[in-house]
């Protein structure tokens, strides 16, 4: 990433405007989603970590602390969108170049917790994975926790998964609960090894949305709760051909060889027929991501395809396809070939520099920050083949974070 010489501002803590959007979502969060929340309230000068498994999130972390503000950090592309960054600023939100050591961040986050006592907000799972379960974790959280010594708190959202998820076009009334816990001291923050902070990260925050159903008896009610839902699931747990996998109000089937099943209320899988493959989403997504791993395993293992290049504008309230040519994942990394901007490019990148392809579902995946940019690619063929590069990049980084 480009270094940033800019002086770092003195980041204010959050104002009147954040009070103002807490007041006003605050009867919207308890009616629309059956908001709850036990455990703890954290207290700055402290940072709040969650599970992030759905776009409410923050509104369920800013009801849950309230009277305390969070500073959110937020991906630096929202803050392009011309209407939506003065309204992040004003709300005192920290922009972040996702999946990048970002030092300008940092300092800012920094001002918050040393100078104004506050509280700043990290998801260390860096996107949201929508498989119903805690994602993978960087290590990284664990030095910038070491850093920063002090107090840290998890917040575990259940529930919100559920009629809520990545993938849904419309939101649906079920059950939230938000139970946040002090994990470590500030006298803790500076004595624990990264590994053993990453091992309270992961305890504190594992989760099953379907754990959570059966406990709490959620019922989800809705005609539409897997519309969009074959954008992230694409392989049949039938035939085990890929994109055959369509998706209609509360059923979903495999057009390849007919293996269908509808979704209750409990959002659970019936299957026609007497064999039954899933019965909830989590276990669908742990599977595809297994046979990921079986595929990255093999050294010879390589996903190409034609893409095109998309890069972040201020101004601009989406990406801009600025080139088009030919991405490739290896285990030499991942390479681009093809033009940016009119011009015949190469790119490389190490796979040490690329854990994670945050994933747009059916549209695009996001590579880390880079040339001043955030880069998108766009598969042209089939958007939906976007989550398995978001699978691949996992299961890749996780091979290589065991050996």
């Amino acid at each position: 990433m480009e270094k940033n010489n800019t002086p770092p501002k003195i980041q204010k803590r959050p104002g009147w405007i954040y009070t103002l959007l807490v007041l006003i979502v605050r009867p919207f969060a308890k009616m629309a989603f059956n908001l709850t929340y036990t455990g703890a309230k954290p207290k700055g000068p402290c940072i709040l970590l969650s599970n992030h498994t759905s776009h409410p999130d923050f509104i369920f972390l800013a009801e849950m602390a309230f009277p305390e503000k969070i500073t959110f950090l937020a991906s630096y592309h929202w803050f392009t969108f011309k209407k939506l960054a003065p309204i992040l600023n004003m709300a005192g939100c920290i922009p972040k170049y996702q999946f990048a050591n970002d030092m300008m961040s940092m300092r800012r986050m920094k001002s918050v917790i040393d100078k104004n006592n506050g509280c700043v907000f990290i998801a260390p799972e860096g996107t949201i994975y929508a498989g119903g379960s805690l994602g993978y974790i960087s290590p990284a959280i664990g030095k910038m926790i070491r850093f920063f010594r002090c107090p840290v708190y998890a917040s575990k959202i259940e529930g919100a998964g559920l009629g809520n998820s990545k993938w849904t076009k419309r939101y649906h009334r079920g059950r939230v609960n938000v139970d946040t816990q002090l994990i470590i001291t500030p006298e803790e923050a500076g004595k624990l090894s990264v590994e053993e902070i990453l091992e309270r990260i992961n305890t504190s925050l594992q989760y099953n949305d379907f754990e959570f159903q059966k406990r709490m008896n959620v019922v989800v009610r809705g005609k539409d709760k897997l519309e969009g839902f074959d954008t992230m699931y694409y392989k049949c747990p039938c035939c085990g051909k890929e994109f055959f996998i369509k998706s209609h109000g509360n059923t979903v089937e495999c057009t390849a060889c007919g293996a269908k099943a509808e979704l209750g209320d409990d959002f659970r899988f019936t299957w026609q027929g007497e064999r039954q493959y899933f019965d909830n989403y989590v276990e669908w997504y742990d599977w595809q991501l297994d046979q990921m791993k079986k595929a990255v395993s093999d050294p010879a293992f390589s996903l190409s395809e034609e893409v095109e290049y998309g890069v972040d504008v201020p101004g601009k309230n989406n990406y801009v396809k600025e080139g088009r040519g030919i991405l490739t994942l290896d285990h030499t990394g991942w390479t681009y070939r093809g033009t940016l901007k009119g011009k015949e490019v190469e790119e490389h990148d190490e796979l040490g520099e690329v854990f994670l392809a945050v994933l747009k579902t059916g549209r695009h995946f996001e590579l880390p920050f880079r040339n001043g940019h955030s880069r998108v690619f766009y598969p042209i063929a089939n958007p939906k083949t976007s989550m398995r590069w978001h699978l691949a990049s996992r299961a890749i980084t996780e091979l290589y974070e065991k050996k």
